[in-house]
């Protein structure tokens, strides 16, 4: 390298320069759900790949220059050509917010489906649907908070009369809908085409619930046929596809010949779990799963998943989930967070980056929430500007802010426990399932999974079929 030898760099395509309130150096993917953020003397750096200004390697040190092949390396630059200048989208932006990466919105409380066990209670509309301004109100305060991505789901979303107008409301104001949550019953060509016709590439999760068990728990005779060849469609038009299944006494015996049928299908990653006791499926008591049916079952099939080749990635509950992406067999609940880390980590970074909103409006730190007696203490964004919610003291900013060092702090048994540094508390859905008060509650999953046996039965059948 050459004394006088410069570089200009330039943002990638699709890349843009954003900041908020206390995070105020980022770089943001427009068409993906990617935030990275920097520190201050780094963002002189990244500012510099504007496309016009030389940047003289020389004068840089070691780790800088280690930074710039870093971001070339990952895509965000990429080196400048000749009067190449960024894109008005992607100069930098302030919002006078706190960061939200994606929200996961209920536009509708309605469904055309019957489940037996939906927690929200679609089938009787429980949580109504939100008027058309309603949504415009959401919509224009995700977009003043700069909120590039939604998760559209229900009730069924494309259940609404107007949901084509909401997609291309989503797309005018720069968003994108990163993923679709439906049933299926409606995601037919035409559907497709429309999407496709919008060029919104997005994601599909569908439900599915067991191979000849779907229409009893889905409550609508032809809901399997229907969800399996929404899924036949979208393979063949490369739209990537994803499946959550529900589990129930009658069904719990078909995990087996349901990840292997989704795999033909395409499907990229499919999460099982247990029926929540809430909603539809409250009183329904003599279906449910207990945790040591469930467990039991998922260690009688994970060998199953490694003989079939582990043709999807796979998430079972939190007791164990194997990436194919990344390779190697992991669990939910084993958090492995170092001691000393307890005073910064939090109790659950995904709330640091997603939020979802229900029909009624409600801010939660996640949809299991609904439904359940603690919905109605979360602040409300049709009453409240959304960056109130997210910037004052709130039940939902308790939630997201939570570290571990509090949860031990108020659970002084937990400081001795020798499974601490795994569990570090659990999930915070799963705590106020049952203790709605008490926000840093012991997640009794978690609990049972380490003090239990649970982890040793599920790491000693890792290890004898050699994937330990």
């Amino acid at each position: 390298m050459t004394e006088t030898e410069k570089r200009r760099y330039i943002l990638s395509p699709g890349w843009c320069l954003r900041g908020w309130k206390l995070l105020p150096y980022a770089a943001q993917h427009m068409y993906a759900v990617k935030t990275v953020f920097f520190r201050e003397d780094e963002w002189r750096l990244i500012s510099a790949c504007d496309g016009q200004t030389e940047i003289g390697f020389e004068t840089l040190s070691d780790r800088e220059r280690s930074l710039y092949e870093s971001w070339e390396k990952r895509g965000i630059i990429r080196p400048a050509g000749p009067g190449e200048r960024l894109l008005s989208e992607q100069e930098y932006r302030f919002y006078p917010a706190r960061f939200k990466e994606n929200v996961h919105w209920s536009v509708t409380g309605r469904c055309n489906y019957r489940c037996r066990h939906c927690f929200m209670s679609a089938p009787h509309a429980a949580q109504g649907e939100p008027s058309w301004e309603q949504l415009m109100t959401m919509l224009g305060a995700f977009a003043r908070c700069g909120i590039r991505s939604v998760g559209l789901t229900g009730g069924e979303p494309m259940f609404r009369g107007d949901f084509w107008d909401l997609m291309d409301a989503v797309r005018d104001r720069g968003m994108i809908v990163s993923m679709l949550y439906s049933n299926g019953l409606l995601v037919t060509d035409d559907f497709l085409d429309e999407l496709e016709k919008r060029e919104m590439w997005t994601s599909i999760q569908f439900s599915f619930d067991g191979v000849g068990h779907h229409d009893w728990m889905r409550g609508v005779s032809g809901a399997e046929k229907a969800v399996l060849s929404a899924l036949k469609r979208c393979h063949e038009r490369g739209i990537p596809t994803h499946v959550s299944t529900v589990l129930c006494r009658e069904s719990v015996g078909s995990i087996r010949e349901s990840v292997n049928l989704m795999a033909s299908l395409g499907v990229t990653s499919m999460k099982v779990g247990n029926a929540s006791p809430q909603g539809e499926w409250k009183d329904q008591t003599e279906h449910y799963l207990t945790r040591e049916e469930l467990w039991e079952a998922f260690l009688e099939y994970i060998p199953h998943y490694f003989e079939d080749g582990m043709p999807l990635t796979l998430g079972l509950d939190g007791f164990f989930m194997y990436d194919k992406g990344r390779g190697g067999p992991a669990a939910v609940f084993e958090k492995n967070i170092p001691e000393e880390r307890f005073g910064k980590a939090l109790m659950c970074g995904h709330v640091r980056r997603e939020m979802y909103v229900s029909p009624k409006g409600n801010v939660l730190p996640c949809m299991s929430m609904v439904g359940s007696p603690t919905e109605e203490k979360f602040p409300n964004m049709l009453e409240t500007p959304l960056e109130d919610i997210l910037d004052r003291e709130s039940l939902y900013m308790d939630i997201v802010n939570f570290r571990i060092s509090d949860f031990m702090e108020h659970n002084p048994e937990c400081r001795t426990c020798e499974y601490r540094t795994a569990c570090c508390g659990g999930c915070r859905a799963v705590a106020v399932r049952d203790h709605p008060d008490d926000y840093l509650a012991k997640d009794p999953d978690a609990c049972a999974f380490f003090r239990d046996g649970w982890k040793e039965r599920k790491d000693a059948l890792l290890k004898s079929i050699g994937q330990l």
